[in-house]
């Protein structure tokens, strides 16, 4: 039998504080949003204030597809807490588009569909009373 990897993994709340309002507002609306540092005209992960470059603080929030690929993935089948309830779940590094690396899930597949390279999308998940959290699914399931 397969092993399929479900939404509705545990998201401790995040910090919200107004440098990466605009971040949070845009995922309410189920939109990407990725900061771009106007002063060296380039997107970074994860969503702050200024930049981790040149810490310029002229950041700009675009729309982004929130197309990419995997990059790398853990499949975990042993967590703690809260996680542990949710074995086996899916965590990776997803390449965007845009060339910034996220730190994410990935659901809503099987274990068989994973794989290195995998094209894979933006889905933003409603995380308890917080805002909701961005998770990746492959491109062939939506």
């Amino acid at each position: 039998m397969s092993t399929y990897f479900s939404p509705g993994l545990p998201t401790d709340p995040p910090v919200l504080d107004p440098e990466t309002r605009p971040y949070w507002a845009a995922a309410e609306r189920g939109t990407l949003v990725v900061p771009f540092c106007t002063a060296c005209e380039q997107h970074f992960w994860y969503p702050r204030g200024f930049c981790p470059r040149c810490a310029g603080d002229a950041i700009e929030w675009p729309q982004v597809s929130g197309h990419g690929e995997i990059y790398s993935y853990s499949v975990v089948r042993r967590g703690f807490g809260a996680w542990a309830e949710h074995t086996p779940f899916v965590i990776a590094w997803v390449t965007l588009d845009i060339g910034v690396t996220v730190l994410t899930n990935v659901v809503c597949c099987t274990e068989e569909q994973l794989s290195v390279n995998l094209p894979v999308t933006a889905l933003f998940e409603a995380a308890g009373d917080g805002p909701p959290a961005l998770r990746f699914v492959s491109r062939t399931t939506f």
